[in-house]
């Protein structure tokens, strides 16, 4: 255990505050250091966010948006859906496709109105200790009832030969206009553009390097209510469906029902770490066990969720968001420890440990580990905000078997570049509690 003592020491030595607790499968401590402490754990957050949320839905649970007909009008119904995005099986276009053709197969090519019926999502999008300067970067996209493409809208930009870059927007597929442009320049140096949401239309501004490859740029929206209604109602009269004040006002309930599972969203938070995936998971996980799902109903559902997972949450723990992008969390590896092996490494556990990022393949672990014989063995998360920096998952023996490991660190947030190092000594943590008790 030299080696893993010294690795502590080290990050120690440069004044950072770290926490290690590492145990067998069974749960036998192999090591501890400031287990008892409390850090501010940053997308390490997501493993106790993701563990309550499975904890509290079950792995069977579905997110079901319910489309009806009341009076002449389309009712939907929020279920927090965290899973309609481009290019896979609930891309907006396509759901709201089928919603069209159940319409017109009961003959409502016009319809008086869309009604979008939030429930219980209520309240502020955002935790309000965010950034203030971030709120428009798509890792603090907004949450809510309806929310499309996790909360941003893409777009894309390529050169076209002439004065002005080609601009488009590739989803949601609002329909909605461009305003601005972006210039195309000789230089890369000083090349920097961006979009920005006005409500109805989108205003690019900035310059673009001529010979760049096309790229896409994902931006926070404003209002995610707003970009699915005015989708749904695009991609309506795409199809022959058109709002118009003299429609029938026939009722004939519910018309559409559209299901999506657990799963996927549970993998963009822990491989992607998809802050938007936790926030919204989270959001929904009040609304269906508290009736609450604004924002301090999904914290407060996390909370109890936990408690009943593991027993107990530790005084001065503090749960203030679902991804850990607030320095206001404060959890203890010992938390950390214990909530993973009562939840991954429990009944249903399998889709927890699938959807961890695997050490040098996978998510944000793809670049981790190289040059070690870890590659592959290692499943964990990450994390990082300034003053903290964290990783904790799991690591499989020769025989299969697996070793549990939490390592938190905190220091000034002042400090720039430390993470760089402080990665490689998680590493060497790593790479130690593999080698404990080896021959």
């Amino acid at each position: 255990m030299p080696a893993l003592k010294r690795a502590v020491a080290d990050a120690e030595a440069r004044s950072v505050r770290t926490g290690v607790a590492i145990s067998d499968a069974k749960g036998r401590v192999l090591y501890r250091h400031r287990v008892g402490d409390a850090f501010t754990p940053a997308s390490n957050m997501k493993l106790l966010t993701a563990a309550g949320v499975l904890h509290g839905l079950g792995p069977e649970f579905q997110f079901r948006t319910v489309f009806k007909i009341e009076k002449g009008e389309l009712l939907v119904e929020a279920s927090g859906d965290p899973n309609w995005l481009r290019g896979t099986e609930h891309d907006p276009e396509l759901v709201f496709g089928k919603v069209a053709h159940e319409l017109k197969k009961r003959g409502l090519v016009n319809i008086r109105g869309v009604r979008l019926v939030h429930g219980t999502f209520v309240g502020p999008t955002r935790p309000e200790m965010w950034p203030k300067d971030q709120l428009y970067t798509y890792y603090c996209a907004p949450t809510g009832g309806f929310v499309l493409e996790q909360g941003t809208f893409v777009m894309s930009v390529q050169r076209s030969g002439s004065r002005r870059a080609k601009v488009g927007l590739v989803a949601p597929a609002s329909g909605y206009g461009i305003r601005g442009s972006i210039t195309e320049v000789s230089a890369r140096k000083g090349a920097v553009y961006g979009a920005i949401d006005q409500g109805d239309a989108i205003k690019v501004r900035g310059k673009f390097y001529k010979k760049s490859p096309r790229v896409e740029i994902k931006t926070a929206m404003v209002d995610p209510a707003k970009w699915y209604r005015d989708t749904l109602i695009h991609q309506l009269a795409k199809a022959g469906v058109n709002i118009h004040p003299n429609a029938k006002t026939s009722s004939v309930g519910v018309i559409y029902t559209h299901a999506t599972g657990l799963g996927p969203a549970l993998k963009r938070m822990l491989e992607d770490s998809s802050n938007f995936a936790a926030e919204q998971c989270m959001r929904v996980l009040g609304a269906q066990t508290r009736s609450d799902g604004s924002l301090a109903g999904g914290a407060g559902a996390l909370h109890k969720q936990l408690t009943s997972l593991v027993g107990y949450v530790p005084e001065g723990a503090r749960i203030v968001d679902g991804s850990g992008l607030s320095k206001e969390n404060k959890v203890t590896p010992g938390l950390m420890l214990v909530t993973m092996l009562k939840s991954f490494g429990g009944a249903h556990g399998t889709v927890l440990k699938d959807s961890l990022a695997i050490a040098g393949e996978t998510g944000t672990l793809r670049k981790r580990f190289a040059g070690t014989n870890l590659i592959g063995r290692v499943r964990a998360k990450t994390g990082w905000i300034r003053g903290a920096s964290s990783l904790s998952g799991y690591v499989e023996m020769p025989d299969k078997s697996v070793r549990w490991f939490s390592i938190l660190m905190n220091y000034g947030r002042g400090r720039n570049g430390l993470n760089k190092d402080l990665k490689l000594i998680q590493e060497r943590i790593v790479k130690a509690v593999a080698g404990i008790g080896a021959n």
